[in-house]
């Protein structure tokens, strides 16, 4: 069985670099360590593995027997086995082995099966690219025969996760896990478990993120990274963002900044951060990295600074319960809609284009459609295909349900709206006229004047930390969603003087946001004073 769209080869280069890093290397005793690849291919790491493992043994005699247990590889299609076998038997032969013992290692080393049902343990290196296959292409029967041997794995999650638990359980106490794989597990959402696994019991020595890097044998947009694991400790995480030009003849660079020979190269940037815990890691330039620190620790998160943040509404069937026409039913049954291809310049339209058709009630219950005719003939004439929807699967009756249940308080709430993908944070004023659609994420408060706090969202230092926290599109598309929002940390508005808010709300009004990056770098650059009992009594500007 092979997955569809997980068979992406890693160039020679890279898979040298990564068993440097991972520690296996010819001046070690290789034959007394054991090795694995849970995804082998054709022998993309097997290959340059028993290369390495051959030259480790020139000064002294192995038999066969001795080491049949050093490499273990696996993958779940036959014919690619079949040839990873063939290419490790010329390598052997060619370093003197016998054809009988040859084939009598290969056939021990390579084996065609499925790795994540695997569970032997003991290895010192753990090393590949794991398949990159997404979720719904993994038979729902065997997905969850993954789920109940792996806790990281959920319906959502892409199958390089699995690959990753299943080889941190495998190592031995000392031993490193080494993959090139999309590192967008240590941002979004279905990475959280995961996240919370390796900081529980483990530890990040290394990501070298290579997203414009030419590191695959094919082209692929997978955002790749090598990620090294071990043993859990208390030392930092070497943390590299290589520029699109970085290649072989960096490699030596690389290794030395990572040694910390050296600090930095022209073709990637170095720093050590900490990093941990369930919620998406903390990652950006270098160069930034300890602004976004100062901003975590300096400023509440968004939400203790007293703002409200949540989607709009999801309906399963926009062509029905979304239209152009404000008099398609009932009056009581329609609100003003706000779509992102609405918004211009920044600013909500003078009149709705969009309106929704609402089944439910200021109670947030659903209307009962016999008072209601107009729309009762509408919904009616679409209820074959409404009934086709998840959502009311589990109750027949309550067919003409949107998703989302409409929140009778927002619909006529200030509120501030953001885009979920944008190329920077767009945030814009809707003074309650609109309810937004489900591309739209909003932002209320009772302590904000949210144009001020519109401000401080449109400035570059705000754009770092989502940049940092989420994870982008290509083309450099952000995504603006509710889960990195709320981690966002921002001055108390009481912290911030007459004149800041007024700058703030100034370069809001007028889409400006090198006025709102300048207005935050000031507030950055002020220290907090304290009175005798430990007490903050304001802020003093550092020059």
């Amino acid at each position: 069985m092979r997955f569809p769209g997980g068979v992406v080869y890693t160039k020679e280069w890279v898979v040298e670099l990564m068993l440097d890093e991972a520690g296996y290397t010819n001046d070690r005793n290789l034959s007394r360590l054991r090795i694995l690849e849970p995804a082998c291919g054709c022998g993309a790491f097997v290959v340059p593995i028993v290369r390495r493992l051959c030259n480790s043994l020139k000064s002294s005699k192995q038999t066969a027997d001795s080491l049949k247990d050093c490499i273990h590889a696996m993958d779940i299609d036959e014919s690619s086995v079949a040839i990873c076998r063939d290419e490790v038997s010329k390598i052997l032969l060619f370093n003197g082995f016998s054809y009988e013992d040859a084939q009598y290692l290969t056939t021990s080393w390579i084996k065609a099966g499925d790795s994540l049902l695997e569970s032997d343990g003991g290895y010192d290196v753990v090393i590949g690219n794991p398949p990159y296959v997404r979720s719904e292409d993994v038979p729902a029967d065997l997905r969850r025969v993954y789920m109940e041997m792996l806790k990281t794995v959920t319906m959502g999650t892409d199958l390089f996760v699995g690959f990753i638990e299943n080889g941190l359980r495998r190592m031995s106490p000392n031993g490193k896990l080494c993959f090139i794989c999309a590192d967008r597990w240590m941002q979004n959402k279905y990475g959280g478990k995961l996240r919370g696994f390796i900081s529980e019991s483990y530890g990040m020595e290394l990501i070298c993120r290579m997203h414009d890097v030419d590191v695959f044998e094919s082209e692929v947009s997978a955002y790749p990274a090598i990620t090294l694991i071990g043993a859990k400790g208390s030392s930092k995480c070497k943390y590299v963002v290589c520029s699109d030009g970085f290649g072989p003849e960096d490699v030596d660079d690389f290794k030395k900044a990572v040694s910390g020979l050296v600090v930095s190269s022209g073709s990637f940037s170095i720093a050590d951060i900490w990093i941990g815990g369930t919620d998406p890691w903390l990652l950006s330039d270098p160069g930034r990295l300890r602004l976004l620190e100062e901003i975590r620790s300096r400023f509440p998160s968004i939400e203790e600074s007293g703002v409200k943040i949540g989607i709009g509404v999801a309906t399963g069937r926009d062509d029905v319960f979304i239209t152009t026409d404000p008099n398609l039913v009932e009056s009581e049954c329609m609100i003003p809609l706000i779509k992102k291809e609405d918004i211009e310049d920044g600013c909500t339209p003078e009149q709705a284009v969009h309106w929704l058709v609402n089944p439910w009630d200021e109670e947030g219950r659903l209307i009962d459609l016999a008072g209601y005719p107009k729309a009762r003939e509408y919904l009616e004439s679409h209820r074959d295909s409404l009934e086709k929807r998840h959502v009311v699967k589990k109750d027949r009756s309550k067919w003409y349900r949107t998703i989302d249940k409409v929140n009778p308080s927002l619909k006529s709430k200030p509120k501030l709206l953001m885009q979920d993908m944008s190329r920077y944070p767009d945030p814009f004023f809707d003074d309650g006229s609109y309810y937004p659609s489900h591309n739209m994420y909003w932002i209320t408060s009772d302590t904000w004047d949210l144009k001020v706090l519109g401000g401080v969202l449109l400035s570059n230092q705000m754009e770092f930390f989502i940049d940092a926290i989420g994870v982008k599109m290509r083309g450099n598309t952000m995504r603006c969603q509710a889960q990195y929002l709320r981690m966002l940390h921002v001055p108390h508005p009481k912290e911030l003087t007459e004149a800041d808010s007024e700058e703030f709300k100034s370069a809001f009004e007028k889409r400006d946001r090198d006025m709102a990056t300048t207005c935050m770098q000031r507030i950055l650059n002020k220290e907090v004073t304290m009175d005798a009992g430990g007490n903050e009594t304001g802020f003093v500007e550092v020059v």
